[in-house]
């Protein structure tokens, strides 16, 4: 019973450590205004993608995201569509590729880039924004995507880990 529970206490304590790190993080002062946008739930709900069971992955992808939309966004629904959309590519990207975590992090990359661009665009047409598509990817994307990268580079063998432990209980179940 026990086992059955870790996964989604481990994907709250992870839920719950992205508004942590906004708070404890002064990104403003330090990196001259850019914008740092911690995406940990969803690098490890990709991690439940590639490593674990798509259908799961999904499962907490619209949960997860119906969770985020209601307590960091303005704008409900956001991230209920777009967190199992990238769940999706990721999934379809793991069957053409190799599952290494080196052409995984490439692989979570270009998904993150999908995610900030999907929200930007959404954000731009409803008027939200006025950023130009260049002042977004040098003040919003390339950060972003280097905080999220090192987040990956620290907690990629772990996950990974965590994942295949998973994977073997499950079948020994």
């Amino acid at each position: 019973m026990i086992n059955r529970l870790i996964l989604p206490l481990v994907t709250l304590l992870i839920f719950y450590s992205e508004s942590l790190f906004v708070l404890l993080f002064p990104s403003a002062e330090l990196f001259d205004q850019r914008i740092l946008v911690p995406h940990f739930l969803i690098i490890f709900i990709l991690f439940i993608c590639g490593f674990f069971q798509y259908k799961t992955a999904l499962l907490y992808g619209f949960i997860f995201g119906f969770l985020f939309d209601i307590f960091y966004t303005e704008i409900n629904g956001i991230y209920l569509v777009f967190f199992p959309f990238v769940v999706f590519l990721t999934h379809a990207m793991m069957k053409v590729l190799h599952n290494n975590l080196f052409v995984f992090a490439v692989i979570v990359l270009v998904n993150l880039s999908v995610l900030e661009f999907l929200v930007y665009q959404i954000n731009v047409i409803i008027k939200h924004t006025d950023m130009s598509l260049i002042q977004f990817a040098d003040l919003r994307l390339w950060p972003t995507l280097a905080l999220n990268a090192v987040f990956y580079i620290i907690f990629s063998y772990p996950f990974k880990v965590f994942m295949q432990r998973k994977q073997k209980q499950l079948l020994e179940d």
